[in-house]
């Protein structure tokens, strides 16, 4: 069966997503690791952006290269921390975005 990815969120109108956190063993936070971020779902001319924490989701900061995102993409980040949130900005109200780390 194929890797279906951890779900980050699933934001369903403007707003930030709850924050997802995950134990150090599940990312390997040890080292950094090359992840595929997918980013699918209906638009109404929304913005997505992930953000990371490295202080446990305290203070949270946008991931470059998944900032901006505006239609269905796969992005490659680096990722080294533990805390991760979605933020969907700029939307009609019928935007439906869900976030998959694999």
């Amino acid at each position: 069966m194929a890797n279906a990815g951890t779900l980050l969120c699933s934001a369903q109108a403007n707003g930030t997503s709850t924050a997802v956190a995950f134990g150090s063993e599940s990312l390997n936070i040890r080292k950094s690791q090359l992840r595929s971020l997918f980013v699918t779902g209906t638009w109404d001319s929304a913005t997505f952006k992930l953000q990371a924490s490295a202080d446990g989701g305290t203070t949270y900061v946008d991931v470059v290269g998944a900032d901006s995102i505006t239609v269905n993409k796969l992005v490659n980040v680096e990722v080294r921390c533990t805390h991760f949130r979605c933020v969907v900005s700029g939307g009609g109200g019928s935007e439906s975005i869900t976030t998959r780390l694999v």
